[in-house]
């Protein structure tokens, strides 16, 4: 079978867009991560599973350019969108606000993006005004702001209703079958049943 390629993103299906290599990270004298490996291509999803405090989000950061291993190596091949598990706090910027905030940190033009979470109802509303789940909606509407093939992802399903879990589902599906990849820290391994999985904290 040839190659496929995605007219969006400009890469080749099955063309490799992650590799870690006995990664290690530390704080100080604490070793948080050790001698981490991984190979993700384009079209996958990737699910890191464990305890609290085993190193998901740590490696996940690293990733993303936020924390520097302290020895191994990082070949990252394509642009990242990094969505972090903490919850949107309640204040008074609107959900247009926050969107076009985040388009400018990423050096793009702001333009609303598709209604994947359906919160165009709520463009004008206050955050403080939007519960927990409609601001996780409107958290993961980032990743629509701009094309960027790999998307890491911290406990993105925390929050969300049922349809807004459905609508996680069927963008990450859509993402990866248009060529993106999809690192996912998760609770919920169920939701992603066909997904690799990269366990930590001694998992099976």
């Amino acid at each position: 079978m040839g190659f496929l390629l995605c007219p969006a993103m400009h890469t080749l299906y099955k063309a490799p867009m992650l590799t870690t290599k006995a990664l290690t990270i530390a704080r100080g004298t604490a070793i948080l991560t050790q001698d981490l490996g991984c190979h993700i291509d384009a079209g996958d999803t990737l699910l890191l599973t464990g305890p609290n405090g085993t190193g998901k989000t740590t490696f996940l950061r690293t990733i993303a350019g936020l924390l520097t291993p302290t020895s191994g190596h990082i070949d990252k091949t394509a642009p990242s969108h990094w969505i972090a598990a903490q919850a949107l706090p309640p204040s008074l910027e609107t959900v247009h606000d926050y969107l076009a905030f985040h388009a400018a940190l990423m050096n793009v033009p702001y333009t609303q993006p598709r209604d994947v979470f359906g919160i165009d109802t709520v463009m004008d509303t206050p955050l403080y005004r939007l519960s927990t789940g409609w601001r996780q909606r409107v958290k993961l509407t980032r990743l629509l702001l701009c094309e960027r093939a790999l998307w890491l992802l911290d406990e993105p399903s925390d929050g969300l209703d049922s349809s807004g879990i459905a609508a996680l589902q069927n963008l990450i599906t859509a993402h990866t079958l248009s060529g993106g990849a999809v690192v996912i820290a998760t609770h919920q391994p169920h939701l992603w049943p066909t997904a690799k999985t990269m366990a930590f904290g001694g998992q099976p």
